[in-house]
């Protein structure tokens, strides 16, 4: 069955609908660099492929990719990054949530792909509280499967357990996890996902010309007790890069990466259209409106 809503004829839709439990999932991301190596739409490009192989799992309708997060703008941003204000992509979301609604759906859940959305998202869920909705919406962050989590399964599972790795791949993997190999933005669990889904797009010999490694400048506000913005990100990870160099990460990785990431997410699909506490919940609070 067709999940993807624009590859949906109106006719179908409700069909969709119903398969679905009405259940939604919008995929989202943002425009931002991601060291020298990785492109602009890194997290939006992940995000909306790991949702819709996930939707190939598990039946659930997915909406149009809600691709401008928030990256902070100013002078300074990177070529290409795109930043909009974070009052605009409120706005934006509460309007699609209630168009999703319109359309038949009860649960919408964002998946994620963006650090820098968690912030503004957590808001957003709280701002839904205030206005009496016959849905609830809701949030799945996306998990890096690569080195750390496919390595643990591969120690719990033994070797060959990850069938689309070869035994140099499972070396490697443990061996980053036995070192404590440090992920995150534009790391080794991103760039294995980029690797399976836009090959292409991944420029692997830029990477070592950039650090990933903070450079600890803003630290001593965090060990203070201070707030800042972005928790001292930007000032301690100058090269929008975070973490070791994920050298010899390739497309089997990226492979397994996805498919494991995409079956994590199937599952919590799986426990949103089953669950019959979320819709009892929200309307015992909206009481009273």
């Amino acid at each position: 069955m067709e999940t993807r809503w624009l590859h949906t004829t109106s006719e179908s839709f409700p069909a969709l609908v119903e398969a679905s439990a009405k259940t939604c999932v919008i995929p989202m991301g943002c425009v931002e660099k991601h060291g020298l190596h990785l492109p602009l739409g890194t997290d939006i490009i992940h995000s909306s492929h790991i949702a819709y192989e996930a939707s190939k799992l598990e039946t659930v309708c997915i909406f149009p990719d809600f691709v401008f997060g928030d990256v902070p703008g100013g002078p300074a941003m990177p070529a290409g990054s795109i930043s909009v204000p974070v009052e605009m992509e409120m706005a934006l979301l509460e309007q699609l949530c209630d168009q999703i609604a319109r359309n038949g759906f009860e649960k919408i859940i964002i998946y994620n792909g963006h650090g820098g959305n968690k912030p503004w998202l957590s808001t957003f869920l709280r701002n839904l509280m205030n206005k009496k909705r016959d849905y609830v919406c809701m949030v799945a962050d996306i998990k890096l499967q690569a080195p750390h989590k496919m390595a643990e399964y591969l120690e719990a599972n033994g070797t060959g357990s990850i069938p689309e790795l070869s035994p140099e791949d499972e070396r490697l993997l443990l061996d980053y996890h036995e070192m404590g190999m440090k992920i995150g933005h534009g790391g080794m669990g991103e760039t294995s996902y980029l690797m399976a889904i836009a090959p292409d797009s991944v420029k692997m010999d830029r990477l070592g010309i950039v650090s990933g490694l903070s450079t600890g400048e803003a630290d001593y506000l965090k060990d203070a007790g201070i707030q800042i913005m972005n928790g001292g990100w930007d000032v301690n990870f100058p090269n929008a890069l975070s973490g070791h160099d994920p050298i010899g990460c390739n497309e089997r990785i990226g492979r397994a990466a996805v498919r494991m990431e995409a079956e994590r997410l199937a599952n919590a699909i799986k426990v949103v259209k089953e669950d019959k506490n979320l819709l009892r919940w929200h309307a015992n609070f909206q009481k009273g409106w």
